[in-house]
């Protein structure tokens, strides 16, 4: 008889924490029986050990500096970054700054519907100040304006998994040109930009860029620029800068002309998002 060695002992499952247990003291949190909306201040510089979530979850940083390891990949996330992540994904983090703030999103597997049919789900992150980012500020003030109506949660975040996770039926390749486009935008935010100049830069008809752009992005190229400026201001904001200053350092005429933008992309005024990063 050949001798079998003994299987080795299965290792340990990481613990499944919630956001609560995860990022630090609540501020405010709303519940219905899909959703769960947290606000949450990390007061100090923490490192998490590996571990995974009980829930699907998005999580937003508002304020200070958060780092991620997924097995072998560092992502190092600055203020207005999101991240999707679903139930049982095994990472670990650090607080890498202070008084770091976040608003977290727990959801219930079912709320995926389509979308956990189509494929497994991945980790995805919102890098660059995308639709999900401002549909999140959004969010938030709702439940800072203590509208406890369960349809004032759970539709957003429907709303919001569709722009991290995109539409079902796209399958075809978007050309490669949009990636320069998108790159110009995000990159030269703060200078002034034109169809005629995008075209060229793509290579096709500036209304073929319009077109493409909107239908890919689901936005239109203004949209888009728009978007990426009060990025680059809310950061600005947050570490202190003076509004009129953060305003002209992203290509905005003046402060008024960026506070009307800046309302219209997230649902709140620029004094108005100080004070929740202050808080």
């Amino acid at each position: 008889m050949n001798a079998t060695s003994p299987k080795p002992p299965a290792l340990p499952r990481p613990p499944a924490l919630s956001a609560g247990q995860f990022y630090g003291a609540v501020q405010e949190s709303w519940r219905t029986h899909l959703v769960t909306l947290t606000l949450l201040r990390h007061a100090n510089r923490r490192a998490v050990p590996i571990h995974s979530h009980a829930n699907i979850y998005i999580a937003l940083l508002l304020e200070g500096g958060y780092r991620e390891w997924i097995g072998d990949e560092e992502i190092v996330y600055e203020p207005l970054t999101a991240v999707f992540h679903p139930a049982g994904l095994v990472h670990r983090d650090e607080i890498t700054a202070p008084r770091s703030l976040f608003f977290a999103i727990e959801i219930d597997p079912a709320m995926i519907g389509a979308h956990g049919r189509r494929r497994e789900l991945r980790s995805v992150r919102d890098l660059s100040g995308g639709p999900a980012v401002w549909s999140m500020l959004r969010l938030l003030e709702a439940l800072r304006g203590h509208r406890r109506d369960a349809l004032e949660a759970e539709e957003p975040v429907v709303e919001i998994l569709e722009q991290l996770l995109g539409p079902a039926d796209e399958t075809a390749a978007p050309p490669r040109w949009l990636a320069r486009v998108e790159a110009r935008l995000r990159d030269d935010y703060a200078d002034p930009a034109s169809l005629r100049e995008l075209g060229e830069l793509a290579g096709v008809h500036p209304v073929h860029v319009a077109r493409v752009f909107r239908r890919r992005r689901g936005c239109s190229i203004r949209a888009f620029l728009h978007a990426q400026r009060v990025l680059h201001v809310s950061r600005a904001i947050a570490s202190g800068t003076p509004l009129a200053e953060a305003a002209l350092a992203a290509g905005f005429c003046d402060q008024s002309h960026m506070t009307r933008v800046f309302k219209a992309v997230t649902g709140m005024t620029p004094v108005r998002y100080r004070a929740i990063a202050a808080r």
